[in-house]
């Protein structure tokens, strides 16, 4: 299956190559339906005998939150719950949640060595390329919780690029060597601009 993302009325479906695209959306969402705490488990469900008003809530919280994520994820996806949900758990967003975590991120260690090495592999070929290799790799990182500081990030990304670079590089390891991970990105990106623009006027 080709891996651009699929879309769905500007809705981004989750396949099995960008998962990690796909998660920043997604937790946004149910984080403002007040569903997110329900479904990763940061809220455990409410005793039904004591607290009847909340367990009546998270129980439609659970419902809802299922709903959303199911209309979220691609054919193959779907299939794979289909699959591996049981009937038990049929609108229980929180194990949907917890099946989906399993499938993309693992345990702690398959998931962080996953996400390194995801990182390490990248090469430089083509800025349009390389650009959403490093920024999707970094995104998976983060999911994982590696750490992995901006400065060490900053070393392996500009090690890959070609020769070309090496006065970016060197501005910003003697410069900027503190700066976030992300503005490295940018400062990157605001560069190779400025050379295509003074490439197209000559």
């Amino acid at each position: 299956m080709s891996s651009e993302l699929l879309v769905r009325e500007t809705k981004i479906l989750l396949t099995d190559e960008n998962d990690a695209l796909w998660l920043l959306p997604i937790e946004a969402k149910l984080h403002k339906l007040k569903y997110l705490t329900v479904v990763n488990g940061t809220v455990a469900m409410p005793n039904p005998e004591k607290d009847k008003d909340n367990f009546k809530l998270y129980v439609k919280y659970n419902k809802d939150a299922y709903a959303e994520i199911i209309q979220l994820l691609s054919q193959e996806v779907l299939a794979y719950v289909s699959l591996s949900l049981p009937e038990a758990d049929k609108f229980n967003g929180h194990k949907l949640w917890q099946l989906l975590k399993a499938k993309f991120a693992g345990d702690d260690l398959t998931s962080r060595t996953t996400a390194l090495k995801e990182f390490m592999v990248i090469e430089y070929k083509s800025f349009s390329s390389f650009m959403p290799a490093v920024r999707s790799a970094n995104q998976k990182i983060a999911m994982s919780c590696l750490q992995l500081n901006d400065q060490v990030r900053t070393i392996l990304m500009l090690d890959k690029l070609p020769q070309d670079f090496e006065s970016f590089k060197t501005n910003i390891l003697m410069y900027y060597e503190t700066l976030p991970f992300d503005q490295v990105l940018k400062s990157l990106r605001i560069m190779l601009l400025k050379i295509s623009s003074t490439s197209r006027r000559h």
